[in-house]
């Protein structure tokens, strides 16, 4: 048993701690508040399929993996919101489909099961579409969690006693220097926050950056619906609707999850054009969206880094400090990945070659000039 600290309590701290703990670890996860950040507006698509884009490869894998690990976290986490549905991604006009049809190219590829669609089988697999889209693609392997009843049922099962593994220990505290911090190891997952806390981390140039998100929340109205249906669409639908993407995440509680912009400018809060601009096009591909009630709006932050794929690894010269952030717009879906390849790391498991290849190409060190290429690939060889 080691005594591990986790500073950070978004999704992807949670689930560290939690798998951590399944372990048999005593843990201890330090930050001043819960699933507060891009964790709360998070739309919760595990999407590996749907994101790829040309020149991801590294990334592909990871995502590829995260998802099967999802399901595996959902069959001891009940209650989280995981729904093994598929995905539709549609492309309102001829040269939407055309950009949709590059991406598909890219996904075959790397053997994701894509089905093409024309716009009057796109309207059979969901009729509250407009009808006249110029057709798209279902995505099997595409499924969803809601991040908010994640994190919830997680910090339950941190602090339950009737689970293997000592109860967490939650200190809601926020930290200034990890070097304080007495444990066996010590995993920064604070988001863009890991930036400001003191440490050996500091030495590397991780480049973060943040990048901001506004998303929606609609509810549907019961007379918009037919009997026995919970929403206007039954899966997730993404979409190109002149070149710019948009997304409609369908909740039991009949509620549609409206998303997301991806902006780097000087306004602090929502962009009102964001916000325009997600309505109208959400309303041209699903038209009762129009009818719908509009009861949040949420704007966040994500970690991003240049090449997009995330950080995690130790940090060379103190392997007890491990880095797990710039997740981007990928966290809810990586954050399983995440508390695995870190629980590895912190027990010493030889990564396999495929997870060697993996954390080579997310090592924390990788943006630091003259930096030590060779990162520890785990803790016990420096024990």
């Amino acid at each position: 048993m080691q005594h591990v600290a986790v500073v950070g309590a978004g999704i992807v701290g949670l689930l560290t701690a939690h798998e951590l703990r399944r372990r048999g670890h005593r843990v201890e996860l330090r930050s001043p508040g819960i699933a507060e950040g891009a964790s709360y507006a998070a739309a919760g698509m595990l999407a590996p399929a749907a994101e790829i884009q040309h020149g991801q490869g590294p990334l592909w894998d990871i995502m590829r993996e995260a998802g099967e690990l999802h399901r595996e976290f959902a069959a001891h986490l009940s209650g989280a919101g995981y729904r093994d549905t598929s995905a539709l991604v549609v492309g309102r006009d001829a040269a939407d489909l055309a950009d949709l049809r590059g991406l598909v190219d890219v996904q075959r590829t790397t053997g994701a099961r894509v089905r093409e669609l024309t716009g009057s089988a796109l309207h059979r697999e969901e009729q509250a579409l407009r009808r006249g889209l110029a057709g798209g693609v279902l995505l099997d392997r595409d499924h969803q969690v809601d991040p908010r009843r994640l994190a919830a049922v997680v910090l339950e099962a941190l602090t339950a006693t009737d689970l293997p593994g000592p109860p967490v220990r939650i200190r809601r505290e926020a930290v200034a220097d990890c070097a304080g911090i007495e444990a066996d190891a010590v995993v920064l997952a604070a988001g863009l926050g890991v930036s400001g806390i003191d440490g050996p981390h500091r030495e590397l140039d991780l480049a973060l950056r943040p990048v901001r998100g506004d998303i929606l929340r609609l509810r549907v109205p019961a007379s918009l619906l037919l009997p026995g249906e919970e929403n206007l669409v039954h899966r997730t639908v993404r979409a190109l609707v002149r070149g710019r993407p948009v997304y409609l995440v369908p909740r039991e509680d009949r509620t549609l999850v409206l998303g997301a912009s991806s902006r780097e400018d000087d306004l602090e809060g929502s962009s009102a054009g964001a916000v325009l601009q997600l309505l109208q096009d959400a309303a041209e591909i699903l038209p009762a969206v129009r009818e719908t009630e509009l009861i949040e709006v949420t704007t966040r932050d994500r970690p991003g880094t240049p090449d997009d794929l995330p950080l995690l690894g130790p940090v060379p010269g103190a392997e007890h400090v491990i880095v797990s952030t710039g997740y981007h717009r990928h966290g809810i879906l990586l954050a399983a990945w995440a508390a695995k390849r870190t629980a590895d790391l912190v027990e010493g498991i030889p990564p396999t070659p495929r997870a060697a290849a993996q954390l080579h190409a997310v090592r924390p060190d990788r943006f630091t000039p003259v930096a030590a290429h060779r990162s520890a690939p785990h803790l016990e060889e420096t024990r």
